[in-house]
């Protein structure tokens, strides 16, 4: 299979270089939510949102009828969370960088689960949040 790391550098173009996967190599699951959506239920999830998913249940976080927030749409975590949180029943609302403070605090703070997965320290706040918080990933700050 074929994994793809990313974010690729800027002077590459990604969209060639993920739409020269092939599908059944795509282990990364750049293809899954398209894939999954037209009944393709052997495409490769990608591992990140599916090690979130295998979480939620190791520790019987039931996401049925939840109001589930997903911070970040990126191809390979944000909008897979949220396809995997709709198939189990999640009632699910998509956010990302560009949604104004007011608007992002207002969605956390109505969320039961919070999946933080934009990529950017700081965007939410700890007091915005009412329920369950799980980050996603790892984003690095220099040490001030």
């Amino acid at each position: 299979g074929i994994q793809l790391m990313w974010p690729l550098p800027e002077h590459i173009d990604s969209k060639r270089v993920y739409n020269a996967i092939d599908i059944a190599k795509d282990v990364g699951g750049i293809h899954f939510v398209g894939q999954s959506e037209i009944g393709n239920k052997d495409a490769y999830p990608p591992v990140t949102p599916d090690a979130t998913m295998a979480l939620l249940e190791k520790y019987d976080v039931d996401v049925k009828d939840k109001k589930c927030l997903v911070v970040g749409c990126s191809p390979i975590v944000g909008s897979p969370i949220a396809y995997m949180l709709r198939e189990k029943g999640g009632i699910v609302t998509v956010a990302h960088s560009q949604v104004n403070a007011e608007s992002l605090e207002q969605l956390t703070e109505d969320a039961d689960i919070v999946f933080a997965c934009a990529g950017l320290p700081g965007l939410l706040k700890a007091k915005w949040v009412n329920g369950v918080l799980i980050n996603i990933g790892a984003t690095f700050v220099e040490e001030k």
